[in-house]
C-alpha cells in the first residue's frame, strides 16, 4: 500500500525531533512509501489545504508551564487566522498528532492537546487518537509512543507491515544516514578541520558541530543557521568564578562572570537566557582515546571493519550517506567527534541505540539482552539499566564488550552534546561601556547537579559540574544570548518576583537593571527561599543594598525552610503574613507575577498560595479565584520559568 507522510516536528530540547526521525525511519523500511521529515518551522502551513494526497503527522512537545517551543508559533499563528472558516478550511487533510509533555506539570501536553482541537474545528480528519508521551512514565514518553504506533501502523499499512517491519526487524538494521571513512593522507588539498580548510585547534568545540551539522543533513539543527542573526557561539574567557554557598550546604552555587568586550554581543534584556556548550578544550583526555579504541571500529576498505589503532591521529570524512560531493563532507580529528559532538560520559543512550548495538554484538547472550531492551516488552528492564542509573554509553561499552560500534553509527544512535540554558543574573545596563553601546559583563548562577542512583552510584551533572568545578580565570567558554527565552522584562510596572534557589537569578537581573535605571517609582516585593540563611542565602548583599538604595520600593522577603522546626518556604509567606501585600500590588497596582526556580512542585505550589490570596484578600471563592489567575496569565501578567 502507498502511502505518503509529512512528518512535522516542534521541539525545543530535541525529544521530539527523535521521535519524529524514529517514525520516519520506521515507515521508511517499505521502500514504496514516500516519507518526508521536516522542521515545523520550514514548512508552508499555506499549503495546508492542498494536503490530499499526504498524512500529515505532527510531534510536538510543550515546554514547563504550557509553553510551545518557538519552532511552532509561526504555524499556529496561521491557524489562528480570523479567516479560516470553520469546519471547512482542511476538508481535505487527514492528520495524526503525538505530544511529548510532563504530567506533573499542571498544562500537560498542552500544545498537542491545543493542534488537535484546532485542526479538528478547521474540518481536519484525524486518522488516529491523539497521542501522548509523559515523561513521568517509567520507561518516558516511549510508554505512550509504542501503542500508539502500534495502531497508527496497523491502521495506515496493516498488521503484516507491523508484524514483519517492527515486530521482526530485530535482525535486521536500517540505512545508517551518516557516512564516515578514514582519511589517509591531507589529499585534494582539504585540511583536517574544515571542509575545505584547516581550523585552529582553539575554535575545534565550536566548528566540529558547525561542520558536522552542515555535512550531515540528519545532523542539522537550527545552529548551522544561526551565524547571520548574531546567536551563533561566542567565546567569553572567565572573570570570576565564585561559589555563594558554604561548605555544609546541600548544593553547591556558583556565580561566574564573563567578559563580553570582546564580542558582537552588544547587548541583551534582563531575563533572558545564556545558553552554553558544555565543552573545555581540555576535553580531549584518554577516556575519549580508550572509548574509540576499545569500542569504536571504522571501515576498512571493502573488507568491512577494523579496530582503530591510533586514536589520537585519526582523521575522518564525515557526510551524508550517499553524498559524493567534496564539498559536503567535514574533515576532522574521531577523537573531536566524541569530545566535542556526543555526549559519551553522561547522558543515557535511548532505546534505538540498543536496537543497533543489539546488531553488532558478537555475544549470543549480549545480543539476545540487548534486543530485549529495544523491544517494547523490554522498555521497563531498559529504563531500569539505563534511564534510573543514568548509565552513559562509555559505561555501556565496558558492559557489553562484544559490541563494537562502527563510527557512522556511534554518530547518528549516541546521545549528541546538547547546550545548557543559564538565566542570566546580570543587569545589562550596570555593566555597559563607557560609550553605553556595549553589554561588557554577562554573570550566570550554576547549582551544580549531583545525586544517587536507586543503585547508590553517585552522579554529577555534565556542564555544572565542569563549570563549577574546572573553570578558572581566563578559561574561555562557548556560549550565546537565546533572544527569545526566559521571562519577559519591562523596565516600568510593579512586580511580584517568586524565585527560590537559583531561580533568584532572573530576579537579580530585574532588579539591578531597575536600579541601575533609577526607576523606583514602582514597587517590587520579591520573595527569596534557601535552606538556611548561613548556607545558601543566596546574593545577601544585593538584596540588602538594593532595599536601600530603593528607600523601601523594592522588598526582599525571605523564607529559610530549614531554619526552625516547621519548614517555611516562600508560598507559606505568600499567603502569609504578606498576603494583603501581594493582593493590594496585584489588584490595586495591575503588578505582574514572575515565577522562577525548581520544576517539580514549586510552582504548582506557589500558584495555589497565589489563589488563596486572591480568594482570601479579594473576596472570591476558590473556584473564582483559579479563574482569575488564568485571566493574569491571559493578559501576560503571570509568567512561570521552572527548570
Amino acid at each position: 500500500m502507498l502511502v505518503n507522510m509529512k512528518i512535522l516536528y516542534a521541539t525545543e530540547t530535541g525529544n521530539a525531533r527523535d521521535v519524529a526521525e524514529r517514525v520516519a525511519r520506521e515507515c521508511s523500511r517499505q521502500s514504496i512509501n514516500k516519507i518526508s521529515l521536516t522542521s515545523i518551522d520550514a514548512y508552508d502551513a499555506r499549503q495546508l489545504p492542498k494536503e490530499d494526497k499526504n498524512i500529515l503527522l505532527f510531534v510536538c512537545s510543550t515546554m514547563g508551564q504550557g509553553d510551545p517551543p518557538k519552532s511552532f508559533e509561526k504555524f499556529w499563528k496561521f491557524l489562528l487566522k480570523k479567516n479560516l472558516p470553520l469546519s471547512t478550511s482542511l476538508l481535505n487533510l487527514k492528520f495524526a498528532v503525538f505530544g511529548l509533555g510532563d504530567s506533573s506539570y499542571e498544562k500537560y501536553n498542552f500544545v498537542a492537546k491545543k493542534l488537535f482541537r484546532r485542526l479538528e474545528q478547521l474540518g481536519g480528519e484525524s486518522v488516529i487518537e491523539l497521542g501522548l508521551g509523559d515523561d513521568q512514565h517509567f520507561s518516558g514518553y516511549d510508554g505512550g509512543l509504542d501503542q500508539w504506533l502500534e495502531t497508527l501502523y496497523v491502521k495506515i499499512f496493516g498488521s503484516e507491515f507491523y508484524r514483519e517491519k517492527i515486530i521482526g526487524f530485530k535482525d535486521k538494521l536500517d540505512v545508517c544516514p551518516v557516512e564516515v571513512s578514514v582519511v589517509v593522507r591531507d589529499g585534494d588539498g582539504v585540511g583536517v578541520g574544515s571542509a575545505n580548510g584547516v581550523n585552529d585547534e582553539d575554535d575545534a568545540p565550536v566548528e566540529t558541530r558547525r561542520g558536522v551539522m552542515r555535512a550531515v543533513d540528519a545532523m542539522a539543527t537550527e545552529e548551522v543557521s544561526d551565524d547571520s542573526n548574531g546567536t551563533y557561539w561566542r567565546a567569553l574567557k572567565v572573570m570570576k568564578n565564585e561559589c555563594c554557598t558554604s561548605e555544609s550546604a546541600v548544593r553547591q552555587v556558583h556565580h561566574i562572570e564573563l567578559d563580553n568586550r570582546y564580542t558582537d554581543v552588544h547587548d541583551f534584556s534582563p531575563g533572558e537566557v545564556l545558553e552554553v556548550l558544555p565543552c573545555s578544550r581540555s576535553a580531549i583526555g584518554r577516556e575519549v582515546l580508550d572509548l574509540l579504541t576499545n569500542s569504536i571500529v571504522v571501515k576498512d576498505g571493502d573488507n568491512g571493519y577494523r579496530a582503530i589503532l591510533d586514536a589520537e591521529n585519526l582523521v575522518v570524512s564525515v557526510s551524508s550517506s550517499g553524498s559524493s560531493s567534496k564539498n559536503s563532507r567535514y574533515i576532522c580529528r574521531a577523537k573531536y567527534l566524541v569530545a566535542y559532538f556526543l555526549d559519551c560520559f553522561s547522558a543515557s543512550p535511548r532505546s534505538y541505540f540498543f536496537e543497533v548495538c543489539a546488531y553488532f554484538a558478537k555475544d549470543p547472550l549480549e545480543k539476545e539482552k540487548l534486543q530485549h531492551f529495544a523491544s517494547p516488552e523490554g522498555r521497563a528492564d531498559c529504563y531500569q539499566y539505563c534511564q534510573r542509573e543514568r548509565r552513559s554509553v562509555k559505561e555501556f561499552f565496558k558492559e557489553f564488550t562484544s559490541v563494537k560500534l562502527p563510527l557512522e553509527w556511534l554518530l547518528h544512535v549516541a546521545p549528541k552534546l546538547k547546550p545548557r540554558q543559564f538565566s542570566i543574573s546580570s543587569s545589562p545596563s550596570q555593566h555597559k561601556n563607557s560609550n553605553g553601546t556595549h553589554v561588557d559583563l554577562i554573570s550566570i548562577t550554576v547549582a551544580v547537579a549531583k545525586w544517587t542512583t536507586p543503585l547508590k552510584r553517585l552522579r554529577s551533572g555534565l556542564c555544572s559540574t565542569w563549570m563549577a568545578e574546572k573553570l578558572r580565570t581566563s578559561d574561555v567558554v562557548y556560549a550565546r544570548v537565546v533572544k527569545s527565552g526566559g521571562l519577559p522584562y519591562s523596565h516600568t510596572g510593579s512586580m511580584i518576583l517568586i524565585g527560590p534557589g537559583t531561580g533568584a537569578a532572573p530576579f537579580r537581573s530585574f532588579i539591578l537593571e531597575r536600579c541601575s535605571r533609577r526607576n523606583f517609582d514602582d514597587k517590587i516585593l520579591m520573595f527569596f527561599g534557601c535552606r538556611r540563611k548561613a548556607e545558601d542565602n543566596l546574593y545577601e548583599t544585593d538584596w540588602e543594598n538594593v532595599e536601600k538604595w530603593s528607600q523601601g520600593n523594592i522588598k526582599v522577603v525571605t523564607a529559610f525552610s530549614r531554619e526552625q522546626k516547621n519548614k517555611v518556604y516562600v508560598q507559606d509567606k505568600i499567603r502569609g503574613d504578606y498576603s494583603k501585600e501581594v493582593w493590594d500590588l496585584i489588584s490595586r497596582c495591575e503588578a505582574k507575577i514572575f515565577v522562577a526556580g525548581s520544576s517539580e512542585d514549586m510552582p504548582a505550589r506557589v500558584r495555589e498560595a497565589i489563589r488563596d490570596v486572591c480568594a482570601k484578600e479579594g473576596g472570591m471563592d476558590k473556584e473564582s479565584a483559579t479563574r482569575y489567575i488564568a485571566e493574569l496569565e491571559a493578559k501576560r501578567r503571570y509568567f512561570v520559568e521552572a527548570w
